[in-house]
């Protein structure tokens, strides 16, 4: 019994369909965003309408992920992490979202089953903890872009 993640193998055999429906949607949404990062043309990039931007005249604390993911994808790690250092940690946590759940799908396959040990749970105060500690992130981000002007 690790404290990250379970692997065994059923004794009854269990219905594989619950761990596909559960599973398959984040594995192709994961892939979906990796692969558009990836085939995104960085160069190109047209920026959108952005409401908050628009209304107050600075940017808004999500500006910058995308044309950041892109960089990461394409190779570009220094411009990434200068243009939005929070966005290093969100596409890290898109690729590890990706592995998990391509992990759990192709261990279905053979019968095994993949659990989250107790440190993966996610208990309702885990995730309090975790939301107020990614606002507080964002929040620096944004802070780190106004201050270097970023638009």
């Amino acid at each position: 019994m690790s404290s990250l993640f379970n692997i065994d193998r059923p004794t009854a055999r269990p219905n594989y369909w619950n761990t596909y429906a559960g599973n398959i949607f984040l594995l192709l949404f994961c892939g979906g965003i990796l692969l558009a990062a990836r085939f995104f043309p960085i160069d190109r990039l047209p920026l959108g309408y952005c409401v908050f931007l628009h209304l107050t005249g600075i940017p808004c604390p999500t500006c910058g992920f995308t044309r950041a993911c892109c960089a990461f994808t394409h190779g570009n790690w220094a411009v990434g992490i200068k243009n939005c250092p929070l966005a290093l940690l969100l596409y890290l946590s898109t690729i590890a979202a990706f592995i998990y759940n391509a992990a759990i799908a192709s261990a279905a396959l053979f019968g095994l089953r993949i659990g989250r040990g107790t440190i993966l749970q996610l208990l309702s105060k885990k995730m309090a903890v975790f939301a107020v500690f990614f606002f507080l992130l964002l929040m620096a981000n944004w802070i780190y872009r106004l201050i270097m002007g970023f638009t």
